[in-house]
């Protein structure tokens, strides 16, 4: 990798750092093959989240159960790319004389975020005015957003495929969306009748739209394993498919994984706008509207919703 990498270390001793370093530096050798050219820094923290509010100026709720996040920096009209990773997992990726469940858990996850590295590099060779300072409206503030992050996870699976095993991370993936996908339907039953008798409940089309999006983008997750391991879902596992095939959901994830698969075939020397999203997004505003809840625009672009 040709770039001068930043490795900033929080919270390890002087021993352990050195080790980290040297691990890092030899993975990031081994994944030579992926596009890295704007990762600018890695740092290992404590809490993700927390770093990145320190970072980004955000306001990410504390989450020590993250393992690792990709995030973008805009500096002077440029996007640097930075790693921010737990230092569990910083220390899990130092290679031992038994090369364990966990460093092979840390080896993936590793790898996931690289790909994230290498897909962001890709989207801003075509999109980077876009991602400095575009903007949304109307529908699409709900359904390309979520169209971007589904491709995002989508296509980091589908490239760290290689370093993973079905017994592991494919496997709970398809796991949780099968509890995903058996409760989304009566949860938002439930919910769109506590909106309806009281319409000041705003709150409650958040959550629905919060439910919306975990389950479809864990479908976008587990696609990703699949499409990069070329299996069937069936393939995985009969009885998830089974029920994923009985749902509600079935038509929403067929059409994912068409569209995320024909995406994917004229990556990425065939992106040339977002118009790129359209169809994966449209697949989204189904899925609402399937679900009793009809995204609509007024001729302002303003957003607003029907609930069936």
């Amino acid at each position: 990798m040709k770039n001068i990498l930043d490795i900033k270390i929080k919270s390890l001793t002087q021993n352990e750092s050195v080790k980290v370093v040297d691990s890092l530096r030899n993975l990031l050798s081994m994944f030579g093959f992926l596009d890295l050219r704007r990762l600018k820094k890695i740092v290992i923290a404590q809490d993700v989240n927390a770093e990145i509010n320190l970072i980004k100026k955000s306001k990410h709720k504390e989450d020590s159960s993250v393992f690792a996040k990709v995030i973008t920096i805009v500096e002077k009209n440029r996007i640097n790319i930075v790693i921010v990773m737990r230092k569990s997992l910083a220390l899990s990726l130092v290679k031992t004389q038994q090369c364990n469940v966990g460093y092979k858990e840390a080896l993936h996850i590793f790898h996931h975020e690289l790909a994230h590295v290498h897909d962001y590099n890709k989207k801003i060779d075509v999109f980077e005015k876009h991602m400095i300072a575009g903007e949304y409206q109307g529908i699409q503030m709900i359904t390309y957003p979520l169209a971007e992050v589904c491709w995002s996870e989508y296509i980091a699976n589908f490239i760290s495929s290689s370093s993973t095993n079905l017994k592991s991370f494919p496997i709970l993936t398809a796991e949780i969306l099968a509890q995903l996908v058996m409760s989304i339907t009566k949860d938002i039953k439930t919910k769109m009748m506590v909106y309806k008798s009281n319409k000041n409940r705003i709150d409650i089309i958040e959550d629905i739209k919060k439910d919306v999006e975990k389950t479809i983008k864990t479908a976008a997750y587990l696609l990703g394993y699949l499409h990069g391991l070329n299996i069937t879902l069936a393939e995985l596992s009969d009885e998830i498919d089974f029920q994923i095939s009985k749902s509600r959901f079935k038509d929403t994830w067929d059409l994912m994984s068409f569209q995320l698969s024909s995406m994917r075939i004229v990556y990425p020397y065939g992106w040339e706008r977002l118009r790129i999203y359209e169809d994966l997004a449209d697949c989204f505003r189904s899925f609402y509207k399937d679900i009793g809840l009809t995204l609509k625009e007024n001729e302002k672009k303003e957003l607003y919703f029907i609930v069936a």
